[in-house]
């Protein structure tokens, strides 16, 4: 069975910043039965820091293995920083693996157990006898108390480099980082030049060769600020991040460069960071006061939830009709029920309900072709001063279908409205 996993990053050598290798340790985390989120919780805050995060690597709960990785780590990095294995059971190894890989025995110590057994106390229940393994630690290490845990975390000094070992609960985790370990490290290092601070710009509606072509001269590896890309369901992310002294002195590197995306790929920005496209479609409503009524067949009323997730939402009414002798029998007359034409007379129809102001229509209906599907859509606008139209064609699972079709289909109502706003 596979024990160990690891994941590497390319690295600015010259940024100046202290590197770091994240271990997380646990076989559970190897079986795959909980999801790892420490870690990216970790990277995120460490490069937000001026810590570059270079390597993330998963172990098990065997004794030489994760001796192993501690010391390749501490080869290729300038620190290293655990997670898990600070548990009272015989198969928390942390604390020992730590001592052997710097060559030192464990000690007790009597402040740390105070410590846990007044949190049991607080807590109404009495210790258990092998909580009392959570007392020793690494002789020569610093220690610090866990508040919100009984885990007490420490810093190894190994050859020169710290190993910060800190617990496995998410909660406790990002207390004792936020709150001890990321000051520390600030001192440890003198960070105060380092600072990471980075902006994400959101784009639909474009494809990430597309969006590559279009900036791909701005994106240039290891250059401050550096640009990178990251495409997802749907939407392409461009991600600026640039280390300063201040928050400020980032801002201002981002700014030129935030600026030059924008003018390239102009309407196919939507938003930034924690934006979502559903989000902006929303907000756009709102502001002209206009409530939504959505009709969708292959989508499955996909683009409505989404919607309807936001509270408040400006959604007035949600229809799915996949089956296309219904979608005839609704709009009253006998059309056929696919076309330009079919999906526009349905966002007039929509239009001029009650308490609707726009109206959305998504149709398209899938056929299986050699174990896959295809599907041709149109999705159609329409309000007062507001019609558009548009129509694509596109193959694979149904699941990516509904995803994209709801994606496509807000994406045109988004740019119906900035039509009317620009007008």
């Amino acid at each position: 069975m596979t024990t160990q996993k690891q994941r590497g990053t390319v690295v600015d050598p010259s940024s100046g910043s202290p590197t770091c290798e994240i271990v997380t340790i646990g076989t559970e985390l190897l079986l795959g039965q909980i999801m790892d989120t420490n870690t990216t919780y970790l990277a995120q805050e460490l490069g937000r820091a001026g810590v570059t995060v270079c390597f993330r690597t998963e172990v098990g709960d065997h004794m030489e293995e994760i001796i192993e990785v501690l010391r390749g780590a501490l080869k290729r990095c300038d620190m290293v920083i655990t997670t898990g294995g600070l548990g009272p059971t015989l198969d928390d190894l942390t604390r020992e693996a730590v001592a052997r890989a710097a060559g030192v025995e464990l000690e007790f110590r009597q402040n740390l157990m105070e410590e846990i057994e007044k949190t049991f106390r607080r807590y109404g229940y009495q210790m258990p006898e092998n909580n009392r393994r959570q007392a020793f630690v690494p002789a020569g290490s610093q220690a610090i108390s866990n508040p919100v845990g009984t885990a007490p975390i420490f810093i190894m000094e190994v050859n020169g480099k710290p190993v910060v070992c800190l617990p496995g609960v998410p909660r406790e985790l990002k207390f004792l980082l936020r709150t001890e370990i990321i000051p520390w490290l600030g001192q440890r290092f003198n960070l105060s030049d380092h600072r990471l601070t980075y902006r994400v710009i959101k784009t639909v509606g474009v494809g990430e060769s597309k969006v590559d072509h279009l900036i791909g001269d701005l994106i240039l590896p290891g250059k401050n600020p550096e640009v990178g890309l990251l495409a997802s369901q749907g939407e392409i992310k461009i991600r600026i991040a640039a280390r300063a002294g201040s928050e400020q002195e980032a801002q201002a590197l981002i700014d030129p460069i935030d600026k030059e995306v924008r003018s390239r790929l102009g309407s196919r920005v939507f938003g930034y960071d924690k934006d979502t496209l559903e989000g902006v479609v929303d907000n756009l409503l709102a502001k002209k006061d206009l409530f939504l009524s959505i009709f969708e067949t292959f989508t499955g009323g996909l683009a409505a939830e989404k919607l309807h997730r936001l509270v408040p939402s400006q959604v007035s009414k949600s229809i799915v009709i996949p089956d296309e002798g219904h979608i005839v029998q609704w709009l009253g007359h006998s059309n056929m029920a696919k076309g330009d034409e079919t999906a526009m007379a349905i966002a007039r129809k929509l239009k001029k309900q009650e308490f609707s102001g726009v109206g959305l229509a998504i149709l398209g209906f899938p056929e299986e072709r050699e174990g896959n599907y295809r599907v041709k859509g149109v999705t159609a606008v329409a309000g007062e001063g507001i019609e558009r139209i548009y129509s694509w064609e596109m193959g694979g699972d149904l699941n990516t279908l509904r995803q994209r079709g709801a994606v496509i289909g807000l994406n045109t109502l988004r740019l119906s409205m900035l039509e009317t706003s620009n007008a």
